[in-house]
């Protein structure tokens, strides 16, 4: 019954995902799926090129976290990590679980502990919340004192005032849910020696690899706007770099909204509307931030998948999981 149950939550996510896309984002913004499609097929070939090379360039900052999180991790399964994971947590509903499954999994198979891997999972996480908060802060101030915009937040009903809404109910909502598990953890810690372990490992992660966490954890978020900054441009829309930083913490944050898989339908309204509300034309904002989301979403389902049936046909088979 429960597996019934968790099934029929799936298939109610992806429907209420596609009647997002289908119906009720083109019905607000007054445009067609014909239109914005015609409009990516006409990006050159060059752009489509750099726009590849910028998002790949993302993926190797972002293995340098994972790596400094955990000593001993190769670039390449780094790599297999965040694409399995990702291509897991796109597809499911509440999927950042069935993610963090997998990637337990394969850290197993690659002969790391408990230990290791709980401390592994510690620091990753939270250089990323606190990144999250960092770009959530920023997209705040932007929507607040970018001239463009700030006329418009007095107004709880235009696109700026309900950006800024979502993004202080977001921080609020993720700070609680912060503290609620670092309490959480603080029980735990008193009543359970392997999370001292995980503890002293973690310190001692951080003490041997903090410039590389802050450099992975700053850095792939930075290269994540200048791809969305990049998408804009190969659309030939003009914003300032105020409304890319705001438009992607709002990306960010909305992606953690559990009512469809990678909060796809809720996370294109509210970046467009952002756009929008700094001046982009609603057809072009649409088009770009759709772009975006091929790269930041969409690609890494088919890649990850590979990745993940690879993994999986190698533990199979008993042989050595991917090489060092």
């Amino acid at each position: 019954m429960r597996r019934i149950g968790q099934t029929l939550g799936v298939l109610g996510s992806l429907a209420l995902a596609g009647y997002l896309l289908a119906v009720v984002l083109p019905g607000m913004l007054g445009i067609s799926w014909r239109d914005t499609s015609a409009e990516l097929a006409g990006i050159p070939r060059w752009d489509i090129v750099c726009l590849v090379g910028v998002w790949a360039a993302g993926l190797w900052t972002h293995t340098i976290l994972l790596r400094r999180s955990l000593p001993g991790l190769t670039r390449r399964r780094a790599f297999a990590l965040n694409l399995g994971g990702s291509s897991v947590s796109n597809v499911l509903p509440f999927g950042g679980a069935a993610g963090i499954g997998l990637n337990y999994a394969m850290l197993r198979s690659w002969g790391y502990n408990r230990v290791q891997i709980g401390a592994f999972a510690t620091v990753s996480n939270l250089v990323v919340a606190l990144v999250k908060v960092v770009i959530a802060i920023t997209g705040v101030v932007a929507l607040m004192f970018m001239p463009d915009i700030a006329s418009q937040l007095s107004r709880p009903t235009s696109p700026g005032g309900i950006a800024m809404m979502s993004v202080v109910g977001l921080i609020v909502v993720a700070a609680a849910i912060l503290g609620a598990r670092w309490r959480h953890g603080e029980r735990k810690s008193r009543l359970a020696e392997g999370f001292r372990q995980v503890w002293v490992q973690c310190a001692h992660v951080l003490r041997r690899g903090w410039r590389g966490l802050a450099v992975g954890g700053l850095g792939y978020p930075v290269l994540q706007i200048v791809l969305l900054w990049s998408c804009l441009v190969a659309l030939q829309v003009h914003v300032s770099i105020g409304a890319v930083v705001a438009a992607y913490a709002i990306e960010r944050l909305l992606t953690l909204v559990p009512l469809t898989p990678g909060g796809v339908g809720v996370v294109e309204t509210s970046a467009t509307a952002v756009l929008m509300g700094f001046g982009a034309a609603p057809a072009d904002a649409f088009a770009g931030v759709v772009l975006f989301r091929v790269f930041s979403y969409l690609i890494e389902i088919p890649l990850g998948a590979v990745v993940a049936a690879a993994w999986f046909a190698r533990r199979n088979r008993g042989s050595a999981p991917l090489a060092a």
